[in-house]
């Protein structure tokens, strides 16, 4: 992908995305993908946001079970389907180890019955996954030593077995989002970070376009389109209100704030669900809402929490209690130290629109619905969409959805996305064992087998080209770190092909290596004048990148 901003000026568009999250990078690949004209900008960094903080998980819709939303169980396994074909090497399945007990409401009874019932609602997703080693392995039922061999110490008042079932995991959320962008930017989406929609285009009573600011020059431009979609997440309400203040329809009545945790490893090959104190909305509840152990990397990702946020949106953050809110919930369910202060890498926030009438700090209300307000009807305001994603797994869905919205409109197109058929750019992959096996031959006497296991689970087929960027420096092929996988090639990459502007893109949502703990100054000067040859960055310029990607960890 290359910024190029007078390409914004110098076309009208079909349609411009407001939003670079996993939602608008959905719309804006699905609306290529349909021959449109496209346009997609984002205030910060791709994915920088509600997309980099969840659980990365691609969930097959369990949890809507016990909620009694059938609907929704269905909709999810499918979309989790849909994941594995488009970009198959960026996902895996881990599984979930959820204890049972004396108790009726956590028996295995129950839990048997819940994963017998979903089994049958999820019938026949497998047949669509043509690669055999995407395909969804079936649920078992495990005793009480199973669960002790797999989760040593933990606390067996009243265990009697568990379930095990599979959910997709993403190795890399933000580099999922950047999948989908680069395949729109593939197919002639003109793409931007660090652009702000600051106001609507309104001539002839509708909305023709946006208003910009480039914040990395602070000029201001325009973007004309034929449509406006707003995807910008918790920032839909108050770009709306900056076009017809207050009276357009709602998509957003509250905010609440998730926070993570990254841990040194407690569960080496499975994730577990344990049950804490807090209510959750479900109509069968197993007695309170659950917090997650997740490998993941090396590590392991533990969350979330669940408060009512009501500060900037700008501000976000962990705080010191929701680490140690974490903390006693996995203590709790382990019945001792399981887990302590200093273990802890890492910590990361988001918010999460919701629409409901009343927030409640005890009680877990998300409902993973999704909203599409067509302006032009809710509000006689043509020319505007508003698009409220609620799920990373539902996001192509709600991206079909809008596109076959507009195309009842004046952009006339069949109902119908093309992403149900296809694989994203980097995702062309028949058989990702046999690719990656194909790519340690090809790559041998560049890489070693780990690096190329490494680089194919983050670009896919990407790799050649981060192999020609070594053939022709193979001082590129060196690891920053001793401690990460991440080779020099990779940050030159992510500047030349993936917008990368600073070096927090490059640390946190390019190469990810910041979510695993803080980076010594060494690896970080390493990577900073690395990024300083290609973008012209003086000493000073370095010494303030460095310094912003140290002040993320402040917190943790």
């Amino acid at each position: 992908m290359h910024r190029n901003i007078p390409a914004f000026e110098n076309n009208e568009f079909d349609i411009v995305v407001i939003g670079g999250g996993i939602t608008g990078a959905c719309i804006a690949a699905d609306a290529s993908a349909r021959g449109l004209n496209v346009a997609l900008i984002e205030r910060a960094d791709f994915a920088a946001a509600t997309s980099s903080a969840s659980s990365k998980v691609l969930h097959g819709g369990i949890r809507y079970l016990q909620q009694g939303r059938i609907d929704k169980v269905r909709e999810s396994a499918l979309e989790r389907v849909y994941f594995q074909r488009l970009a198959p090497h960026l996902t895996r399945y881990v599984p979930f180890l959820v204890p049972t007990y004396t108790n009726w409401r956590k028996s295995k009874l129950i839990m048997v019955a819940g994963m017998s019932a979903y089994q049958a609602i999820c019938f026949g997703q497998n047949k669509l996954i043509q690669d055999p080693n995407k395909k969804v392995p079936g649920w078992e039922s495990l005793s009480k030593n199973e669960v002790n061999d797999r989760i040593p110490g933990f606390r067996e008042t009243g265990l009697t077995g568990g379930v095990m079932f599979y959910e997709s995991h993403m190795h890399n959320s933000e580099r999922m989002v950047l999948a989908f962008l680069d395949h729109a930017h593939q197919m002639g989406s003109v793409i931007a970070n660090y652009v702000e929609a600051t106001g609507f285009i309104y001539e002839n009573k509708r909305v023709c376009g946006v208003k910009c600011v480039d914040l990395e020059t602070q000029n201001n431009f325009e973007i004309r389109s034929k449509i406006v979609v707003n995807a910008s997440g918790p920032w839909i309400p108050g770009l709306n209100k900056s076009l017809d203040n207050n009276s357009l329809t709602g998509v957003v009545t509250g905010y609440s704030k998730g926070a993570h945790i990254l841990t040194e490893q407690l569960t080496k090959d499975c994730a577990i669900a344990l049950p804490t104190n807090k209510q959750s909305e479900a109509v069968l509840s197993r007695g309170g809402r659950h917090v997650f152990i997740i490998p993941w990397r090396g590590h392991s990702l533990i969350g979330t929490t669940y408060t009512p946020y009501k500060e900037k949106l700008e501000n976000v953050a962990p705080t010191e209690d929701d680490i140690q809110e974490l903390i006693a919930d996995i203590n709790n369910a382990f019945g001792g130290e399981k887990l302590k202060r200093n273990q802890v890498k890492f910590s990361y926030a988001g918010i999460y629109p919701l629409v409901t009438d009343s927030i409640n700090p005890n009680l877990y209300q998300g409902t993973g619905d999704y909203r599409i307000v067509n302006h032009a009807k809710e509000d006689g305001m043509p020319g505007l969409i508003s698009a409220f994603g609620a799920k990373f797994t539902t996001a192509r869905l709600l991206a079909e959805k809008t596109l076959d919205e507009i195309g009842r409109g004046e952009l006339k197109m069949k109902a119908g996305s093309p992403l149900r058929e296809i694989a994203l750019t980097s995702g062309k992959i028949d058989n990702i064992k046999t690719f990656t096996e194909e790519k340690k031959l090809q790559f041998k006497e560049l890489f070693d087998a780990h690096t190329t296991e490494h680089l194919v689970t983050n670009y896919g087929t990407a790799i050649d080209e981060i192999a020609l960027l070594v053939q022709d420096n193979p001082e590129l092929r060196s690891k920053i770190s001793n401690n990460h996988d991440t080779i020099h090639a990779e940050i030159l990459y992510s500047i030349n092909k993936e917008m990368a502007l600073h070096l927090e893109d490059a640390i946190f949502r390019r190469t990810g290596m910041g979510t695993l703990g803080q980076l010594s100054k060494e690896a970080l000067l390493a990577c900073a004048n690395l990024m300083a040859g290609e973008l012209g960055w003086d000493n000073t310029r370095i010494e303030t990148e460095v310094t912003r990607v140290e002040n993320r960890y402040t917190y943790q």
